[in-house]
C-alpha cells in the first residue's frame, strides 16, 4: 500500500506529459521516449501502467473530457423532464446547456492540453477520435438535437443538428484556437464577463429562432 502515492502519481505524469505533447504537436509525431522524458519517467513505465502508447492516449482522451463526462446535457435534460413543455423552462435548459459547455471547456482548473488534445483527436479518423465521439461528442449531440426537435417538432432532423452544431460552433472555435484569440483581445485568459457575454449571444439568438422568450441579457441593447 506504501508504494500507491508513488503509483499514482507517475500515472498522472506520464498522462500530463502525453497530454502536454500530444496538444503540442499531435498525437501522431508523440513517441514513448519523448512522453517518458517529460514525465521525468522511465519508457518502461508506460507499459506498466498503460501496456502501450495507444492505451495512454486513449487515457489522456478520457481524462481531457472527464468534467464533459460527469455533466452530460442528458442530466440537465433528465431534472426538467416534468416540464419541459414550457417554453420559459425550455429557455432555462438552452441556457443551462450552453452555460454548462462553457463553464466546463474554460474551468479555470483545467490544464490548457485538455482542450487542445481534442482538437488534435478530432482531426483525423482514428480510434481516439471514435472514442472521443462514443463517450462525449454523439451523445450530447443526439440530446441537444432531440431537445431542439422537442422544441420544435416540424424541423427536419439535419436543421435539428444543424443548430446543435452552430450553439456549440463559438464555444469549440475559442477553445480550438484560444491563443491568437487572447492575441487579439490582449489578454492571457478570458474574463467572466467575455464568457458570459458569449453565453448570452448564444442562448438568446438560439432563444430567438426556437420562438422562446428571451430570458436576460442583450435583448434590450
Amino acid at each position: 500500500m506504501s508504494t500507491y502515492p508513488s503509483s499514482r502519481k507517475t500515472y498522472d505524469a506520464l498522462i500530463n506529459a502525453a497530454g502536454q505533447l500530444a496538444a503540442e504537436y499531435g498525437f501522431s509525431n508523440v513517441s514513448t521516449r519523448a512522453i517518458a522524458e517529460r514525465a521525468g519517467e522511465n519508457i518502461g513505465s508506460i507499459h506498466y501502467h498503460f501496456g502501450n502508447k495507444e492505451r495512454l492516449f486513449e487515457q489522456v482522451v478520457m481524462e481531457a473530457t472527464r468534467l464533459k463526462r460527469e455533466h452530460p446535457v442528458s442530466d440537465i435534460l433528465e431534472s426538467y423532464k416534468d416540464s419541459l413543455n414550457s417554453p420559459k423552462v425550455q429557455g432555462k435548459v438552452l441556457r443551462g446547456i450552453v452555460h454548462t459547455y462553457i463553464s466546463i471547456i474554460f474551468h479555470p482548473s483545467s490544464p490548457k492540453w485538455h482542450k487542445r488534445v481534442i482538437y488534435q483527436a478530432m482531426q483525423f479518423h482514428s480510434s481516439l477520435r471514435d472514442l472521443l465521439m462514443k463517450e462525449v461528442g454523439e451523445p450530447d449531440i443526439k440530446a441537444v438535437a432531440g431537445f431542439i426537435k422537442k422544441i420544435k417538432p416540424d424541423l427536419p432532423d439535419e436543421y435539428a443538428f444543424l443548430h446543435t452544431f452552430i450553439i456549440q460552433a463559438p464555444i469549440v472555435f475559442h477553445s480550438n484556437f484560444t491563443e491568437p484569440i487572447l492575441n487579439q483581445l490582449g489578454r492571457e485568459e478570458f474574463s467572466a464577463d467575455y464568457l458570459q457575454r458569449m453565453e448570452d449571444i448564444i442562448v438568446e439568438q438560439t432563444q430567438w429562432f426556437l420562438g422562446l422568450p428571451l430570458d436576460k441579457g442583450i435583448q434590450g441593447e
